[in-house]
């Protein structure tokens, strides 16, 4: 409940409002000023309750005061500690398990397997056509050999075939210069 503030200046006849010692532990009021006389009661009494007053509103402010500022700490409490189980809920979600990992390692073994496996193959495959290459080349190498052995045979029978014709022309000749010589002329 919050009292009325007031506000009206301190006079010789109102006490002013209490210090803060005096508002956590409330002053002994003495015997005559708590029982004032019976005369001075209806003077005494307003100055007393305003005076009341004065130190109740300057209580409400410091309490108010407090209260708003621990209001505001419990509020910023509640969002850090919001703001925290929402981000260690959010990294427990973006955050890999063990079965993940093996999943990972898993299919990171199989790629390597795989690629492993291609590359033999193409190796395979590769070797395979450098043998039949030079299978060829020395099928090539070998008829080439014989082309060759082929050709010197063909040119030396030329040779003997030129031969055997210029002895035959030689023979020709002679025998026709032996013949013109036989008969008369």
């Amino acid at each position: 409940m919050r009292f009325p503030r007031l506000r009206k200046k301190a006079t010789k006849e109102q006490p002013t409002a209490p210090t803060q010692d005096a508002a956590a532990t409330p002053e002994p009021v003495p015997e005559a000023a708590a029982k004032p006389e019976p005369s001075s009661e209806a003077a005494a009494s307003p100055t007393t309750i305003d005076g009341l007053r004065a130190w109740v509103a300057q209580l409400d402010r410091r309490l108010g005061t407090r209260f708003y500022a621990l209001a505001a700490g419990t509020v910023l409490a509640l969002a850090a500690g919001i703001v925290a189980i929402v981000l260690a809920l959010g990294v427990k979600d973006d955050s890999a398990t063990k079965v993940d990992l093996a999943d990972l390692r898993e299919e990171v073994s199989g790629v390597e397997r795989s690629a492993t496996q291609a590359a033999a193959d193409e190796v395979s495959a590769l070797s395979d056509r450098v043998d039949e290459i030079e299978s060829q080349l020395q099928g090539l190498r070998s008829g080439q050999s014989s082309t060759e052995q082929e050709i010197s045979v063909l040119q030396d029978d030329i040779a003997d075939l030129r031969d055997d014709v210029s002895d035959l022309r030689s023979a020709a000749n002679a025998d026709d210069t032996d013949s013109d010589s036989d008969t008369p002329p």
